[in-house]
């Protein structure tokens, strides 16, 4: 795959948001070795600029038959500098350590309520070394067809994980070893994983993490995405993005920017390049990050004042190291994303440095961390959501931002740190007028417009006891699906997808 080079972006204390890579070739061939083009580095094995053998009559041949084409054969295009004007330094990165990667990966696919054909695509998609998790909130038929399309997908000795966040077992696990916020009562003594988006990404790396621990790397794709050749962008874009952060030694989280969201307008497609959620939370992360620099009393956070660098707010398509995963506090809902930003900015910005080294306290083995924004290639299709909905995905970011604000903009303190209490009660007054500026006439106007909505933020994942949930899923499972993990056995087979619905299926 061959991209852009990563450029320096803001420094905040323990955290580096780098700029925009772009995507600017799916195949650039196997066996090439890391190289930039344009660049302090020179591609092993030729020279730079070097592109070809042919002579003068070879262009003479070319442009015969066309006379402005012809007069263009008269500048040898070798000696034409003029048309790498402009572009930026380039990375190739070969294919043996894209898939060296991939095969450490776990992909969590979140879905509810999806075709189950449409899921299948998704996982068509998915690059053969990775683990295929599958989690899902679906109503019990709707599951018991996942899972067997499930199964009949990874016949081919495919491995992949399946469960469900009614789960009993893993709502059990979870109340007794140490994430017990996550769980809700439904009546009675019975138990269940709360419902929502970020719940079932919790579940998804809890699983991975007790059940596959050798993998380093997990990712979360979207259940609705109609376009197989983007999951697989994806994918490798992840990839690409682990390869490539310049800052050894932090943590990794790799977020996608795609090149288009189509919709369908006055009978055309209409490629626009950002959705109208991320519009939102994009520009709030970012006056965000404007109201830190001016709160800050050293200036190290100048550059970030009035900065447009967050461009993957909402990227619903992100993947992370498996040591941040786990030591990362999440929202719940559609708010997990957005809060990202959000978290780390409070426990990693400098003037939070001197609480417990890089964090708060809270997040004790919160390392430094790089965060890779990467704009893929292939527009991204998929389920039409009404507007209603759209405004819901806004508000739960902007509720991140609204509960959450990062310190010293959260906190009244004595003079002179009070002026920053008052730039957080700014921005937080501006987020509610934006509010009252965009109510439609069908939502809740306690919800949307006297506050956006308080996401509910749970503790780490590495709270959890991960041997006692291990063994109490594997135990006492109702929903959960192992495929081809030879290294995990359940006890007993599960049978809500009977073998006998297809010719040959994978062992358990």
């Amino acid at each position: 795959m061959r991209l852009t080079e990563p450029r320096k972006g803001l420094q905040l204390g323990g955290l580096s948001i780098m700029h925009l890579i772009e995507v600017l070739e799916l195949d650039a061939g196997s066996g090439i070795p890391l190289e930039t083009v344009g660049s302090a580095y020179t591609p092993q094995g030729s020279e730079q600029g070097d592109e070809s053998s042919l002579d003068d009559s070879d262009y003479d041949d070319l442009f015969s038959d066309d006379e402005d084409m012809r007069d263009l054969s008269d500048t040898d295009p070798e000696d034409d500098e003029s048309v790498l004007d402009g572009v930026p330094p380039e990375v190739t990165i070969p294919q043996a350590q894209l898939d060296s990667i991939l095969g450490q990966m776990a992909v969590i696919v979140p879905c509810k309520g999806e075709d189950p054909n449409t899921i299948e695509g998704v996982l068509s998609g998915i690059p053969r070394g990775c683990l295929i998790v599958l989690v899902s909130n679906s109503e019990g038929r709707a599951y018991k067809k996942e899972v067997m399309m499930l199964r009949k997908f990874c016949r081919h000795a495919r491995p992949a994980l399946a469960i469900h966040q009614s789960d009993a077992a893993a709502a059990a696990a979870f109340n007794v070893y140490g994430l017990d916020d996550l769980v809700t009562h439904v009546g009675g003594s019975h138990k269940r994983i709360r419902n929502g988006k970020g719940e079932g990404m919790m579940l998804g790396i809890a699983l991975v993490a007790a059940l596959c621990p050798q993998r380093r790397y997990v990712a979360f794709v979207d259940a609705d995405i109609t376009v197989p050749g983007a999951v697989n962008e994806y994918c490798r874009a992840f990839a690409a993005g682990f390869a490539l952060n310049p800052n050894p030694g932090t943590e990794t989280m790799v977020r996608l920017r795609w090149a288009s969201k189509p919709k369908v307008r006055n009978g055309e497609i209409d490629y626009t390049c950002e959705g109208r959620s991320s519009q939102v939370v994009n520009r709030w992360l970012n006056k965000l990050l404007s109201a830190m620099a001016d709160a800050d009393p050293t200036g190290s956070l100048a550059a970030a004042r009035d900065s447009e660098i967050i461009v993957t707010g909402n990227a619903g398509e992100h993947a992370m190291t498996m040591d941040l995963a786990l030591n990362l506090r999440l929202a719940n809902g559609y708010a997990i994303e957005p809060f990202h930003f959000v978290e780390l900015l409070d426990q990693l910005a400098p003037q939070n440095a001197d609480r417990l080294g890089y964090n708060a306290g809270r997040v004790p083995n919160l390392q430094p961390v790089t965060i890779m924004q990467i704009r893929t290639r292939n527009p991204h299709f998929h389920r039409v959501t009404d507007d209603s909905h759209v405004r819901s995905m806004w508000a739960s970011g902007l509720g991140s931002i609204y509960h959450h604000l990062p310190a010293p903009l959260s906190k009244p303190t004595p003079s002179p740190s009070s002026k920053n209490f008052a730039r957080g009660e700014k921005l937080r007054g501006d987020i509610l007028d934006f509010l009252a500026d965009n109510r439609d006439e069908n939502d809740n106007k306690e919800e949307l417009v006297h506050e956006p909505p308080r996401p509910r933020i749970y503790a780490p994942v590495s709270q959890l006891d991960l041997n006692g949930f291990r063994e109490m899923v594997r135990s006492e499972h109702k929903t959960l699906y192992c495929l081809n993990l030879p290294h995990f056995k359940l006890p007993r087979p599960n049978t809500i997808a009977p073998v006998y619905q297809y010719g040959v299926t994978p062992p358990l």
